[in-house]
């Protein structure tokens, strides 16, 4: 059996000169890089991290002085990032069997990236696991400690990736839906771009297309699901107009998922769990109730009623009235009361919407 205990090295010592802020401390809501990064490994199940310090180490061991991780100060940090590699490696414990290098200046790399990692290196015999975004190698490759001895006595021209190119023929590539992990942040530029896309909480449109392809969603469900989107944008940028903000960049990936699993069983709750495994919980929340949903009484409309509204009105690809979308329904059920009344409270439910969005717009529903 392969050994499972794998380790993950965080370089963290460079100047950050092209920032002009230092890169492991700046933050993604409340947390800074170097802290999401450590929970991102540890909810993947990697324990043994070791972070690299060089400049300004002390405050980077200061901030993670209660996390239980190691930090190890690279006293060469002046002379680049392999010396960082290098200072990580030989801090590595005998029985590990592999490691992560990663920069933290990639710091939004999802939790299910590295568990796909971590899987193919235990599931096959390659030593070297790079992730792949849409023909794209990124960052962290997953490194088998055989490797160790061929790094660390290496004279470091051309840095790991050099080093690693030598032994191709040992390494494999994993698709993952993760467009971070080529997402790094060596300007402000890059930072001010990361973090629009950690506060969208959702795919971008290349990441759901990725998503799409991957898990064969069919031409059809496809079409429907972009009309979908369609409709969603449209009502939520009604509700915009009157002042009322919503996730337009959840809803819109919503949209575009909500049937990716619309051949299995309960296909909303499958795909729900999908993204939500991925680490799209926002988007998984909106998805799980686009069939049947408990509408808020509130006033508010929110991300989850629209999406539901949204796809009451687009039958295949095409945009009908909530009338032709349920008078068949009711017609091919009016024999059996316990699928009708459920029937009955779908519709109810999309003209409860209806009904707070005219209430918000002061206008009638742009699709009446």
């Amino acid at each position: 059996m392969k050994n499972t205990n794998i380790a993950a090295i965080i370089l963290s010592g460079g100047y950050s000169s092209r920032m002009g802020s230092f890169k492991p401390l700046l933050k993604f809501g409340e947390k800074s890089a170097i802290e999401l990064l450590v929970d991102t490994y540890k909810s993947a199940g990697i324990s043994n991290i070791i972070i690299v310090t060089g400049y300004k180490g002390s405050e980077v061991a200061e901030k993670l002085r209660d996390s239980g991780i190691t930090c190890i100060q690279n006293e060469n940090y002046a002379q680049g990032m392999f010396t960082s590699v290098i200072k990580g490696i030989k801090a590595l414990d005998t029985d590990i069997a592999a490691f992560f290098i990663h920069p933290v200046d990639i710091p939004l790399v999802k939790k299910h990236t590295i568990e796909v990692l971590k899987n193919k290196y235990l599931q096959s015999d390659q030593g070297i696991i790079y992730p792949e975004f849409c023909a794209r190698k990124g960052h962290p490759p997953l490194i088998d400690c055989k490797y160790q001895k061929a790094i660390l006595s290496s004279d470091g021209e051309g840095g790991l990736k050099k080093i690693l190119e030598k032994y191709s023929s040992d390494s494999v590539t994993v698709a993952v839906y993760d467009r971070a992990i080529l997402m790094d942040m060596d300007t402000q530029a890059d930072y001010e771009r990361l973090l629009v896309y950690f506060h969208a909480d959702a795919p971008d449109k290349e990441e759901y297309y990725r998503i799409i392809d991957l898990y064969g969603v069919p031409e059809k469900i496809i079409r429907h699901c972009r009309k979908v989107a369609e409709v969603s944008v449209e009502i939520l940028r009604s509700l915009d107009n009157a002042g009322y903000a919503l996730n337009e960049s959840a809803l819109q990936a919503a949209a575009m998922l909500h049937d990716m699993a619309r051949m299995e069983k309960n296909h909303a709750e499958a795909a729900a769990e999908i993204l939500k495994d991925i680490g799209y919980g926002k988007v998984a929340s909106i998805v799980g109730s686009h069939m049947d949903i408990e509408v808020n009484d509130d006033g508010k409309v929110t991300e989850s009623e629209i999406l539901y509204l949204a796809d009451k009105l687009v039958k295949e690809d095409k945009l009908i009235s909530l009338e032709e979308r349920f008078q068949p329904s009711f017609k091919k059920y009016h024999h059996n009361p316990e699928v009708l009344s459920k029937i009955e409270n779908r519709r109810d439910a999309a003209y409860k919407i209806i009904k707070k969005i005219e209430a918000l717009t002061g206008k009638g529903f742009i699709y009446g």
